[in-house]
C-alpha cells in the first residue's frame, strides 16, 4: 500500500497515467480526502483506464434511481455523473446501493480472466469509524518458502463463482451463471511485473490433482495478519486496488452502521487493458486441449 496526493481541481490526464502505473507497481493506492464530487472520482478512473460498470452508474449521490445508461460517458466532458453507491441505505423500500447488510468476506472484483481488474472506492458519507481491509498477495508471495513455491507452481484451480459464500445479502444485480467456472494459475504477475497469487477462497474452488493438502497449507499461509492493510475510512478517501494480486473485505458491522456508510465504487482494467486480454493470454495454459 502507498499513499498518493492529487490536486483534483487541476487534475491532469497525466497525473491519472503516472497514478495508474503507481497502481500497478504497488497494487493499493489510498488517496486521503479527495472531494466528494463523484465527477473528479470518475475522471480519475477513466484518466487512467476506462470505467468498466458505467452500466451500474443509475444512482445521483442522494441515492435516487435515475436510470440505467445506454452508452458509456465522458467525466471529462461533463459536470455530473451519476454513480453506483455500496450502502444499506433504502428510499421507498427500495435499494440505493449494492452490498447492503451482513458479511462482505475476502472477494476479488476479477471473477475471471476475462473481467475487470481494478476496483475504486470512495467514501463519501457516514464511513467515518468503518474499514475495509485488502490482503497482499504479492507481500505474501515474496516471503513464501521455496517449499511452499514449489508446491503450488504449475497448480491451478477451478473457480465457479458463488456470491452467497462471501455475501450475507448479494446485490440485486443478476451475476451467477454457468459459464462463470473458470481457471487460473496460483502464481500470477499483472502487466507490470508484480508477481502474487490468485487464490480466491470465497468462490467455490477445487485446487487440481485434488490437492486438498495444498489448499489447506495456502490458505492457512496466505491469510495472515501480517499481509493484511486496513484502511480506515475518512470521508473522501479513495483507495485503488489491483484485484489480481489483491483481495478484499469489510468486518461485520451492525446494519445502522451500513446505512449510514455510503461508498461510490467503480471498476476498470489494469492489466486487462490489452487485446487479446492480458490475464486471458497469461492462463489460457490452464485449460490445455480443453480451452
Amino acid at each position: 500500500m502507498i499513499e498518493h496526493t492529487l490536486d483534483f481541481d487541476n487534475l491532469t490526464k497525466k497525473d491519472c497515467a503516472e497514478t495508474f502505473e503507481l497502481l500497478k507497481k504497488e497494487l493499493v493506492v489510498v488517496i486521503k480526502k479527495a472531494p466528494t464530487d463523484p465527477v473528479f472520482f470518475h475522471r480519475l478512473v477513466a484518466g487512467m483506464s476506462h470505467i468498466a460498470n458505467w452500466q451500474q452508474c443509475f444512482w445521483d449521490v442522494e441515492g435516487n434511481f435515475k436510470s440505467v445508461p445506454t452508452e458509456p460517458l465522458d467525466p471529462w466532458s461533463v459536470d455530473e455523473v451519476l454513480v453506483q453507491r455500496v450502502t444499506a441505505k433504502e428510499k421507498d423500500d427500495k435499494p440505493t446501493g449494492i452490498f447492503p447488510k451482513g458479511k462482505l468476506d475476502w472477494h476479488a472484483n476479477l471473477n475471471g480472466p476475462d473481467r475487470a481488474d481494478g476496483v475504486a472506492l470512495q467514501g463519501y458519507a457516514g464511513v467515518e469509524g468503518t474499514v475495509t481491509s485488502w490482503l497482499d498477495t504479492a507481500e505474501a508471495y515474496r516471503v513464501m518458502p521455496q517449499s511452499l513455491r514449489d508446491k503450488i507452481k504449475n497448480k491451478y484451480c477451478t473457480y465457479t463463482y458463488n456470491m452467497a459464500k462471501w455475501a450475507e445479502t448479494p446485490w440485486h444485480l443478476p451475476h451467477a451463471r454457468e459459464e462463470d467456472s473458470y481457471r487460473m494459475w496460483i502464481e500470477q504477475q499483472n502487466i507490470a511485473g508484480v508477481k502474487g497469487l490468485y487464490f480466491y477462497t470465497n468462490n467455490d474452488l477445487e485446487v487440481c490433482d485434488d490437492d486438498i493438502g495444498l489448499y489447506e497449507e495456502l490458505k492457512a499461509f496466505l491469510f495472515q495478519e501480517k499481509f493484511m492493510y486496513h484502511h480506515e475510512w475518512e470521508v473522501g478517501d479513495i483507495v485503488l486496488s489491483d484485484q489480481l494480486l489483491t483481495l478484499h473485505r469489510r468486518p461485520l458491522r451492525s446494519d445502522e452502521v451500513f446505512e449510514k456508510r455510503i461508498l461510490h465504487r467503480l471498476t476498470f482494467p489494469i492489466s486487462n487493458t490489452s487485446e487479446p486480454k492480458f490475464i486471458i493470454e497469461k492462463n489460457k495454459n490452464c485449460y490445455g486441449d480443453n480451452k
